[in-house]
């Protein structure tokens, strides 16, 4: 209610009030109508770019255009930067004869196009060659260590990958060990008795 009261007022100062009121309410086209009835034209490039709207500072550029303000129309691609797509740029510039007028602009572009680039060439660039053989070898030498100790593993079987499953590596008789049931009995010296025993 207050904005559309101020905007028929009779001193500039208050419709300027009345512009502010609609942009703070986000009613963008109306703000930027009321600035551009007063030629305010920095308000309606800083509401265009508070919008972030591409339609509505699209047709700004298109006004400058249409009205002839070239320094306005210079302004606003420097302003509202982020939000100009650059073929609408390109379009306005040579419809209009505004060559010198869109340089800035393209050249920023381009400028952040590059280091766009730039970037996205240093996150997928391969690794260099020595760093890659390092990473290779360190590789290898994992896997052969987890290699060998599930070979130590399946070899033994047992306790300290011995032979036999037996505990602390020993073998039962008849397997492939050598039987030694018939030492330590009556031929064992200074009459030792069997089993490794001490005597009473």
């Amino acid at each position: 209610a207050l904005a559309s009261k101020l905007a028929t007022h009779e001193l500039l100062e208050f419709r300027r009030i009345s512009a502010y009121v609609y942009r703070c309410n986000k009613k963008w086209s109306q703000s930027i109508e009321l600035s551009k009835n007063d030629r305010m034209w920095k308000d309606c490039i800083d509401t265009a770019n508070e919008s972030a709207d591409e339609e509505t500072i699209e047709d700004l550029l298109r006004f400058f255009c249409e009205t002839s303000e070239k320094e306005c129309f210079c302004a606003a691609l420097y302003t509202c930067f982020s939000h100009v797509r650059p073929d609408v740029a390109i379009e306005l510039g040579w419809l209009n004869g505004y060559h010198h007028f869109i340089m800035p602009f393209l050249v920023q572009n381009m400028r952040q196009t590059y280091e766009r680039l730039q970037v996205l060439e240093k996150r997928t660039q391969p690794p260099k060659e020595e760093d890659a053989q390092d990473q290779i070898a360190q590789t290898y030498g994992q896997l052969g260590g987890f290699g060998n100790g599930m070979l130590m593993l399946e070899n033994g079987g047992g306790m300290g990958g011995m032979p036999g499953g037996m505990p602390g590596g020993m073998m039962p008789p008849g397997q492939g060990g050598i039987d030694m049931s018939g030492f330590g009995q009556a031929g064992m010296p200074n009459g030792m008795p069997p089993g490794g025993m001490m005597p009473n």
